[in-house]
């Protein structure tokens, strides 16, 4: 059930630290006014609580919204939020905030029904998306904006120096989480992993993951993107491979979520990976770190993409993590 209070934009939470989902660049100044400002207008917000595995949602819709879309919008970010549950079982956090804002997506140039998402992690983990709310239910499921920005919660805080892990990892997952849940076919999801990838190998050839990520969003976008998404499916393909099936990027997702998640830090590349390397019995992130991080072109992600464990295991549809 969605309650109406009264809330100033600034009480929203405004931070500089933020992961952003867009699917192409907008108009300079659209984006300036939403990082800098967040919600465009003081007024009503409707809020109601979420109950996942593992976390309760704070739903907030910015605005005036009548009955029938509020409940249009509770029914997806519930039904969105739960693809990340699909990891492992439950949410990453236990209480982050979703802010849903209103915005017709003329307003970015763009057709999505979710043309740009963020999450900002100031004083708790707030995932903010601005949504055509007129759009039909169907076309907001089908939209992967917000599965990932929700992705974004399965890392902690990553330095911006190795900022495509936490935008690869997500990109990975948006397109996993989505064949899970059923909203992709297997074939589908195998397709946008492929586009996607492709686009990040084309991206700055001469750039490395690392330096790509010092270049900056603007400047490197596909390569930050991608970069950590071939990375992310290497390392999930060699786990399950060398483990039988006993081992995923699931499972270290989720022992790595039941030690360190919520963390209130900001993590290194190099110290997420060692991290995630402690809690497997032969280290597989470190050594992908240390072949492509700092390696100009593109990891070679090919022979890992066509594997049968990508599509009998990866992209499988499920209803629930096992």
């Amino acid at each position: 059930m969605l309650f109406l209070t009264m809330i100033s934009p600034f009480e929203l939470g405004v931070s500089l630290q933020v992961y952003t989902g867009m699917r192409k660049p907008a108009h300079l100044f659209v984006v300036i006014a939403a990082l800098t400002f967040g919600p465009s207008s003081e007024g009503t917000v409707q809020s109601a609580n979420i109950q996942l595995p593992g976390a309760m949602l704070d739903l907030q819709i910015a605005g005036s919204v009548d009955h029938e879309a509020s409940a249009k919008i509770e029914q997806w970010i519930r039904e969105t939020a739960s693809h990340v549950t699909l990891a492992y079982g439950r949410f990453p956090v236990p209480t982050p905030r979703v802010v849903v804002v209103p915005s017709g997506s003329s307003r970015w140039g763009d057709n999505s029904p979710v043309p740009f998402g963020r999450v900002t992690r100031r004083g708790g983990e707030t995932v903010e998306l601005y949504v055509d709310i007129d759009r039909p239910l169907a076309d907001l499921e089908y939209d992967w904006t917000a599965t990932h920005e929700f992705s974004h919660l399965l890392l902690p805080r990553i330095s911006w120096r190795q900022k495509w892990i936490s935008e690869g990892f997500a990109s990975y997952y948006q397109n996993v989480l989505m064949a899970r849940a059923g909203h992709y076919t297997w074939e589908d999801a195998l397709q946008k992993l492929e586009a996607g990838l492709e686009r990040g190998r084309a991206s700055r050839p001469e750039l490395s993951p690392n330096q790509a990520a010092s270049e900056g969003i603007r400047e490197a976008r596909m390569k930050i993107y991608w970069s950590g998404a071939a990375i992310a499916l290497l390392a999930d393909t060699r786990l399950r491979e060398k483990s039988d099936g006993e081992e995923s990027l699931d499972l270290v997702l989720d022992r790595f979520q039941s030690c360190c998640l919520p963390s209130q830090r900001r993590w290194s590349g190099v110290e997420l990976f060692t991290k995630f390397d402690s809690l497997i019995d032969e280290a597989v992130f470190m050594p992908l770190y240390r072949q492509y991080a700092d390696t100009t072109g593109f990891p070679d992600y090919k022979d890992a993409l066509r594997k049968n464990i990508v599509r009998d295991q990866i992209l499988a549809v499920r209803t629930s993590p096992h």
